[in-house]
């Protein structure tokens, strides 16, 4: 589940029901996940449960996009 929100959060798609649709269309999506593809409910139960170590994670993500020069980190949005 962490790779298809990171995947989702990377391309621009909040929504579960997308990321399930991406889960089936994407070629890159479906090898990333060996061919699993959960349903939209497991997805948004997943951001649902999480969201303490998901915030985490991202906070952690901009810092390492900050320390590899990748972003300036001036700009909030």
């Amino acid at each position: 589940f962490l790779k298809i929100y990171l995947y989702g959060y990377l391309n621009g798609i909040r929504s579960s029901r997308r990321l399930e649709k991406e889960c089936l269309r994407n070629i890159e999506l479906q090898w990333l996940l060996e061919a699993i593809c959960p349903n939209y409910h497991s997805i948004a139960d997943f951001r649902k449960d999480n969201p303490k170590a998901l915030k985490q994670l991202f906070k952690l993500f901009v810092s390492f996009l900050k320390d590899a020069e990748l972003i300036a980190g001036e700009t909030i949005a």
